[in-house]
């Protein structure tokens, strides 16, 4: 039996071995456990922008900043930053539709590059001032379903019908700045696709295959090779 251990600060993690280990062509691979802290953004750059229109029609936007936030954190974000003749401005949440409920003393402009509209619910449009709007759509304020780990060394997974290389998949149980400590209950031994291992690679990605942004922090990943 080997352990490999991995340890990086990005969702790409990879380890040259020498002189590489040889197994028998019946060995499998596990993850035995992964540990990072959850500071998976839902804010993000390509996804961090809001639009303000004045009474003459001018646009200015409001960027804000890389983080996890929920509606009210963001609320109070943009109401931090947006322009000062913007006199109000309310972000709510409806527990019974789940969208969203939004209301400004301007017109708000999510046809804006790098809109959070997706994000909210709603269109890429301008919605007028003067009336409460209800998102078209239910809000997607977590953008990560899932957290799939991929391994170069595996056979045997695979994802919509078509072969991958996730070995795991995981989703964060604690809140944003906790720590994650995945180890698997019943972990899944995959076959290997080489006797002889000279390089392991490691990549975190979403659902939609997005390279998961660990914006920096410390990530330990350690894999089970058996006999």
């Amino acid at each position: 039996m080997y352990t490999i251990t991995l340890n990086g600060n990005c969702s790409e993690l990879s380890c040259d071995i020498f002189p590489p280990i040889e197994v028998e062509n019946t060995a499998r691979i596990c993850l035995l456990s992964l540990q990072t802290n959850n500071s998976i953004p839902n804010i993000e750059p390509g996804c961090n922008a809001i639009g303000f229109r004045n009474f003459v029609g001018q646009n200015e936007n409001v960027i804000i900043p890389t983080g996890s936030y929920e509606l009210d954190d963001l609320e109070s974000v943009i109401n931090k930053f947006m322009p000062d003749y913007v006199t109000h401005f309310k972000l709510k949440a409806n527990s019974n539709t789940l969208k969203c409920m939004i209301s400004c003393s301007h017109e708000i402009d999510f046809s804006v590059e790098n809109s959070v509209a997706k994000l909210l619910g709603f269109r890429n449009v301008v919605y007028t001032t003067g009336v409460t709007h209800e998102s078209e759509n239910t809000v997607n304020i977590m953008k990560v379903n899932c957290i799939k780990v991929e391994c170069n060394l595996i056979v045997g997974s695979f994802c919509d019908g078509a072969p991958s290389q996730t070995i795991h998949e995981l989703y964060p149980t604690v809140p944003a700045g906790y720590k994650i400590v995945e180890v698997p209950r019943h972990p899944v031994f995959y076959r290997l696709n080489t006797t002889s291992i000279s390089k392991v690679n490691i990549v975190l990605k979403d659902q939609n295959d997005f390279l998961i942004n660990l914006r920096g922090e410390p990530i330990t990943i350690r894999l089970q090779i058996t006999r």
